[in-house]
């Protein structure tokens, strides 16, 4: 199967570098504010441009911008300026947003004219990888969004669990992980949005083969307000395995010990049968090609 390689050329450091702050507009205690100049270019290579110039990106992972963080956020530019440029690419006279649509958001709210940016020429590819890092790195995107994000890289460019990883700077298995609560019901991934379950509730409930029994658990630990651990023993005490029932009490534990194991390292949900003899089965579900290839580069079959 062909891949495309996403070479970035230059170092990620240096495509969302902003070491040198920039602020909007600056303030005199006599004169009052400064109406910046366009096109000004301030220290850190920071240009000024009009708001109006500057557009969204459509395939930015952040979705969800919480209302009250906006506010928050346009009171302190009000206050301060906009103390890191926003990072965008130039394309037909208008300015794209790579990282910084929150930033974005809140000056138009706080009703500036025109905002400090850095302007980067780079391809798509390397503005969609820029922008899932910048939002990783801040911790500003839920785990459904950061999944999603995974999965258009891989989906829009031929890349592998493994690529992503590496392109993204974490562990292959975290990527799986992410990319497995995407399976969850819908109705459980709007829980995910809405804050009302957490990541680590997500990894547990995507272990359960039934939808019905997944948004059961996932409503009890939204009335509940179940921490993670409290869902993972409600699960274990309510649920009946009848995968792993052998009569053999120890055995049993050590099997499913073994199964946790097996799907949180490598992102994919395991069968496992056992008997009273001893005996059983280890089968690994995939669902397409992609995900058979990524299990076989885990060398898990040879």
């Amino acid at each position: 199967m062909s891949k495309n390689k996403l070479a970035l050329g230059r170092g990620m450091g240096a495509l969302l570098s902003s070491s040198t702050t920039a602020s909007n507009s600056s303030m005199n205690k006599n004169s009052g504010p400064i109406e910046p100049k366009e096109g000004e270019v301030r220290a850190g290579g920071a240009t000024l441009v009009p708001i109006e110039k500057i557009k969204a990106n459509k395939d930015q992972p952040r979705k969800i911008f919480k209302d009250k963080e906006l506010v928050e956020l346009s009171n302190s530019i009000k206050e301060n300026g906009v103390i890191q440029p926003i990072t965008v690419s130039e394309e037909d006279g208008q300015f794209i947003i790579i990282a910084g649509e929150r930033r974005f958001r809140a000056s138009k709210l706080a009703g500036l004219k025109h905002v400090p940016v850095l302007i980067k020429k780079v391809t798509k590819k390397d503005t969609l990888v820029m922008a899932i890092i910048e939002n990783v790195q801040r911790s500003d995107l839920n785990c459904i969004e950061e999944a999603l994000a995974y999965y258009q890289l891989m989906n829009e460019f031929s890349l592998t669990q493994e690529e992503v990883a590496r392109k993204i700077g974490k562990e292959r298995s975290t990527i799986a992980n992410f990319l497995r609560i995407l399976k969850l019901p819908r109705e459980v991934i709007q829980q995910i949005q809405r804050d009302e379950l957490s990541f680590g509730h997500a990894k547990i409930l995507v272990s359960i083969k039934d939808d019905e029994l997944i948004k059961r658990f996932a409503r009890e630990a939204i009335d509940q307000k179940y921490s993670v651990r409290d869902l993972e023993k409600a699960i274990k005490s309510k649920k009946k395995s009848s995968v792993i029932d052998s009569g053999n009490k120890y055995f049993d534990e050590q099997a499913s010990a073994l199964k946790s194991k097996l799907e949180t390292k490598t992102g994919y949900h395991f069968d496992l049968k056992t008997k009273n003899n001893g005996s059983g089965m280890i089968s690994i579900k995939f669902s397409n090609e992609a995900e058979f290839n990524d299990i076989y580069d885990l060398s898990l079959i040879h």
